[in-house]
């Protein structure tokens, strides 16, 4: 077992920083704080990290730590904290470790008991599933999708019958192919496509994959997909299709009012306007 009380040890640290997703206005006070405070930053990409700090007018040296030599970072990451100097570590846009890298050097910091902290800012992830205005209550997050078709539909089969909402990250020239296995292996779900967050074009669109398959060719910016969770019923019935099922019900011996509410809360429909069209079909 192993218990880390951030504040109240004299470990070096090594500072999990969040950065912006695209206004830098969203830097906090608490991570220029911390990155003042490190000796060396190690980053996904110094041409990014460093144009960073020259808007936060900060001078530090700089260290790649992208994913292909994440490994060979670690070790550099240790040298310093061992010298009981404090290390910053960022990714170009969001939380390092997040389909980003990271996750190698902060498992290696924490086998060797040293402070992980993380300063927290602007999540891509959080932003785009609660403006999706999908279930929130409980969600998926998968990252991205294999580039090859055949194990990307292999991994959309796995979650095809997946309840809750699902967010995946997306790279433009990408989006089409996706969304077209998507619509092959889930069907025609609602879904929420975000892009450009947090910047002058920012937009959310929402719909079903069929109609986003039509414009996302010309949608720019890196993107973030939001999927409704998976339900048993998915097939979309007409008003008539559902006065029918509320008959069946009624013919059980359910009161007309119970069966209505049955079947709209199964369906996902609206109770009044199934109520008002049950009774109005009646009455002819």
């Amino acid at each position: 077992m192993q218990r880390q009380q951030s504040f109240q040890n004299n470990k070096a640290t090594l500072y999990v920083i969040a950065s912006p997703i695209g206004n830098l206005k969203e830097i906090s006070p608490r991570v220029i704080e911390a990155i003042n405070d490190s000796s060396v930053v190690f980053c996904e990409d110094t041409r990014v990290t460093g144009s960073l700090l020259t808007h936060l007018n900060i001078k530090k040296s700089l260290v790649s730590a992208y994913e292909n030599i994440e490994k060979q970072s670690s070790v550099k990451v240790l040298e310093t904290l061992r010298n009981g100097q404090n290390v910053a570590l960022l990714s170009d846009a969001g939380y390092p470790g997040i389909s980003d890298p990271g996750h190698i050097i902060i498992q290696e910091v924490i086998k060797n008991d040293f402070n992980v902290v993380v300063i927290n800012g602007p999540s891509a992830l959080v932003q785009s599933v609660l403006a999706s205005g999908f279930d929130t209550s409980h969600f998926y997050f998968y990252g991205f999708l294999d580039p090859k078709q055949a194990t990307r539909k292999k991994e959309l089969e796995s979650l095809k019958t997946f309840p809750n909402t699902l967010i995946f990250y997306q790279s433009p020239h990408k989006i089409l192919a996706c969304l077209e296995d998507m619509l092959e292996v889930f069907g025609n779900r609602n879904i929420c496509l975000c892009r450009e967050l947090t910047k002058m074009h920012e937009e959310y669109i929402r719909g079903t994959i069929k109609e986003v398959v039509e414009i996302c060719q010309t949608l720019k910016g890196e993107m973030v997909l939001v999927v409704e969770g998976y339900q048993e019923q998915q097939q979309i019935l007409s008003m008539a299709d559902l006065s029918k099922e509320v008959d069946k019900l009624v013919q059980d011996n359910v009161s007309i009012s119970e069966a209505i509410k049955q079947v709209a809360l199964k369906y996902k429909t609206n109770k009044k306007e199934l109520y008002q069209y049950y009774h109005n079909e009646k009455e002819l």
